[in-house]
């Protein structure tokens, strides 16, 4: 303990880093307004420096990525939710409430699905890992056929992992779902592109593990949702770091917050 400087928690947002909770995380429901980091800066006596995952991960990526220290840099996690990350002209945008970043909640459709954060809609819940998994429960239990039940050994067990070994099996619900994913990630990356103008754009856990059935049908579908020229420009591309990316994201956190507060 000695050796150790800092500590970084990358944590499930929303938060508050002004003060230093954890607030209401949808997949986290019954972690509510938690003093994490007064809990382990007295139980560990060093300085704790916390942000949530995406923000955390944007940070990894921009300090040990393969878009290092670009001026403009976005991260999707592209996993169980679809968390953001902003980087802005080489600073982390927070956002006056810390809620700068949180793209996953842009509404892509007002009459779409219902979020776990309540709104209606969001891209994440049409991109997010959990919410495409309990779509595809219900579709499956409303009577839809295909392999994927039983690529997933029951209908409990029908997750983005199932779906993705079903599309490589040609399995046309699956071939169906995939479809309507794509445009939706396209949809909410399109957004990004024309309202920011990054230089990078890096993907997260589905992109990382699946690049080629993520990569290739999302550049054909871009271009419907983004204007050639900030498209053309912009680095899109899965992350480099894989499943480093959380422990990064921690290390990250705690060097710029160690600097900020030198």
């Amino acid at each position: 303990l000695s050796d150790i400087r800092a500590i970084g928690l990358a944590v499930p947002g929303p938060v508050s880093t002004k003060t230093e909770r954890m607030l209401t995380p949808p997949n986290l429901p019954e972690w509510v307004d938690v003093p994490i980091v007064q809990y382990l800066r007295e139980k560990l006596d060093r300085p704790v420096f916390m942000d949530n995952d995406a923000n955390a991960g944007a940070l990894a990526e921009w300090e040990f990525g393969g878009a290092k220290h670009v001026d403009n840099l976005i991260y999707l996690t592209m996993s169980t939710g679809m968390g953001g990350g902003l980087i802005i002209d080489g600073k982390l945008h927070q956002g006056g409430t810390d809620t700068g970043g949180e793209v996953g909640h842009f509404i892509l459709d007002p009459k779409g699905p219902k979020c776990p954060c309540g709104l209606t809609g969001c891209f994440e819940v049409f991109c997010g890992g959990a919410n495409v998994a309990h779509r595809l429960q219900e579709a499956i239990r409303s009577g839809k056929k295909t392999a994927i039940t039983k690529i997933a050994g029951s209908l409990e067990a029908v997750d983005m992992k199932a779906l993705l070994a079903a599309v490589k099996q040609s399995d046309s619900f699956a071939l169906e779902i995939w479809e309507a994913y794509i445009d939706r990630l396209a949809q909410g990356i399109g957004m990004l592109l024309q309202t920011l103008n990054p230089d990078a754009i890096i993907l997260g856990t589905i992109a990382t593990h699946n690049k080629e059935l993520v990569m290739n049908p999302l550049k054909q579908a871009l271009p419907h949702f983004a204007w050639g020229v900030p498209l053309k420009y912009c680095r899109i591309e899965p992350s480099q770091l894989g499943s480093d990316i959380g422990k990064l994201g921690a290390l990250a956190l705690a060097i710029h917050g160690l600097s900020a507060s030198a």
